[in-house]
């Protein structure tokens, strides 16, 4: 059996002790797709660090009446976490709210790994999931990714814009249907790898402030746009930076809805679905 070295700090909650702190996904934001265990974590909390746009939808949902709430801010993100282990290790309830889910591209690795490297004493820390956008923006697609699907960030803060490259260009001649996140500055550059592998008349969808409706950041609300590959730099334009993109495979399929409303993207899981008859 693999041995793994033990936390110098970092611990899992013990029933009835004083002290935690959970990194809880709240989903796209609204408070209709918070899960029930989102909503009796911040509920609990004593203190709550949300960005003003998820305090919004929370206050919204009556979450943060008992609580503190703390801005959390990006810039001040490694002071924060060192505040909410003084307060973990005052015996307060901390939340750090995460849009989507706290693992695909949120908040939980680095107050993890904060905890072990900054913390003084041992931190008691929980992942509350969510529904993250992917998730989201495939059921308002229709069904997108039941084949096997790849989430990338184009995001270069903390990486070289070369690893970024290469992990969408592995990924295209995989065959995955590719889900892009970050993609506001740079999906032009982003489609033009894609099509380097992938047939110009896959799909492409944007889609901004997923489950938000007119209470996101892009002026037009929640929207959702269809393109070919081919076609989508020139046709598609991208808002806000949480916008996200997904990129269908030569099986995907767009078709209308028999009455009003937005087309259905649809990847079939295999060779035995009807669109392969």
């Amino acid at each position: 059996m693999t041995e793994w070295p033990t936390a110098a700090h970092v611990t899992r909650p013990k029933d009835g002790a004083d002290g935690k702190l959970l990194v809880v996904g709240i989903g796209p934001g609204r408070p209709d797709h918070l899960t029930q265990a989102a909503r009796e974590a911040i509920q609990a909390a004593d203190t709550v660090y949300a960005a003003s746009l998820y305090q919004e939808f929370l206050d919204e949902a009556g979450l943060l009446d008992d609580s503190a709430v703390i801005e959390s801010r990006r810039e001040a993100k490694e002071r924060q976490a060192r505040e909410t282990f003084d307060r973990v290790r005052a015996g307060e309830t901390v939340v750090h709210v995460s849009g989507g889910d706290p693992n695909v591209y949120g908040k939980s690795d680095l107050l993890v790994a904060l905890a072990e490297t900054e913390a003084d004493g041992e931190i008691p820390i929980e992942i509350v999931p969510g529904v993250t956008a992917a998730l989201g923006g495939a059921a308002l697609l229709g069904a997108p990714l039941s084949n096997d699907c790849c989430t990338i960030s184009l995001s270069s803060q903390r990486r070289e814009q070369a690893e970024i490259d290469e992990k969408l260009a592995a990924a295209t001649r995989a065959g995955f249907v590719l889900v892009l996140y970050n993609g506001w500055r740079s999906l032009p550059e982003a489609l033009s790898i894609v099509n380097e592998h992938r047939a110009g008349s896959v799909p492409v969808a944007i889609l901004e402030d997923v489950g938000r409706g007119d209470r996101g950041r892009n002026p037009a609300g929640e929207t959702v746009t269809i393109s070919r590959l081919a076609d989508a730099a020139s046709e598609l334009n991208v808002q806000t930076p949480g916008t996200l993109v997904v990129i269908g495979t030569e099986a995907s399929r767009v078709l209308e809805p028999a009455g009003d409303g937005r087309p259905f993207f649809v990847t079939p899981r295999g060779d035995t679905t009807p669109f392969h008859q």
